[in-house]
């Protein structure tokens, strides 16, 4: 069976009577019941774990596998992420790379439902995850020369691909990349803390801030990510408000790039 035709086939039929005034999660619903109607074998919302270094950094799902390996009847898996959008851009490829990425499948497509039926095929990157279980070492360097590392194995380790890997809260990008941060630290033997500090009015506290790392000496680390220099500054400025609101003495940011070609970046801050 050619599973992308006829999986164009049925997807051609769901636009043809739905037409173009659903959301994504009403196309997804038609096209799994069709699939069934045309008996196309498929496994919907494939849970998966993003592993670094042997720890789960974080998790995720994705909508469509076509032709499941526990339908046994040979072939290659297809990661099938759906779409209803205007144009299938690179954060939706990068998307499905970081499924096929996860899941260990070497093909994948975008299939959006916009005034026809598109599919993009996707191609794996050349990255695979390291599922061996790394056992803590003791470094002797100090925090920022640390992160500087730290920061830079992330990266080189996700690519880019998982910056635009789209999600919300644990499973947000950013979440991934600072829980790999975290690993990292322990297994040098850093211990440090997850701390919401509150901002109070007049003793009732009316909001909070959160620091990503703090570490047993008082000093801080937050995680962001950036497209543009300017963005950079003002993370910058925020966490130099909150450091001297809480009266912190110092602190670091770890800035990934949200698009290619520009650098992973470590600042320090300090009063």
């Amino acid at each position: 069976m050619d599973y992308l035709k006829e999986v164009e086939k049925a997807a051609k039929e769901v636009l043809s009577i739905l037409k173009e005034d659903y959301s994504e999660e009403v196309y997804e619903e038609a096209l799994a019941h069709e699939l069934r109607l045309r008996k196309i074998p498929y496994e919907r919302q494939r849970n998966f774990e993003i592993i670094y270094r042997g720890y789960k950094v974080g998790s995720g799902r994705a909508d469509l596998i076509l032709n499941p390996l526990w339908y046994g009847k040979g072939g290659k898996e297809i990661v099938c992420e759906l779409k209803k959008v205007k144009k299938i851009t690179d954060a939706h490829k990068r998307q499905v790379q970081v499924y096929m990425i996860s899941l260990n499948i070497d093909k994948g497509i975008v299939l959006n439902f916009g005034d026809e039926i598109i599919i993009e095929k996707i191609n794996k990157p050349k990255r695979e995850l390291d599922y061996e279980v790394d056992k803590p070492k003791k470094s002797k360097k100090k925090i920022f020369d640390l992160l500087q590392e730290v920061a830079h194995k992330v990266y080189n380790y996700f690519g880019v691909e998982f910056l635009y890997r789209e999600g919300k809260g644990e499973e947000s990008p950013l979440n991934i990349f600072t829980n790999a941060i975290g690993v990292e630290l322990r297994l040098n033997g850093i211990e440090y803390s997850q701390v919401t500090f509150p901002i109070c009015y007049k003793h009732q506290e009316v909001g909070s801030f959160d620091f990503d790392f703090v570490f047993s000496n008082g000093e801080i680390t937050n995680v962001y990510s950036y497209k543009k220099e300017e963005e950079i500054d003002e993370n910058l400025a925020e966490v130099k408000f909150y450091l001297k609101l809480f009266r912190l003495k110092k602190g670091y940011l770890i800035c990934f790039p949200a698009i290619e070609g520009k650098k992973v970046l470590v600042k320090e801050i300090s009063f």
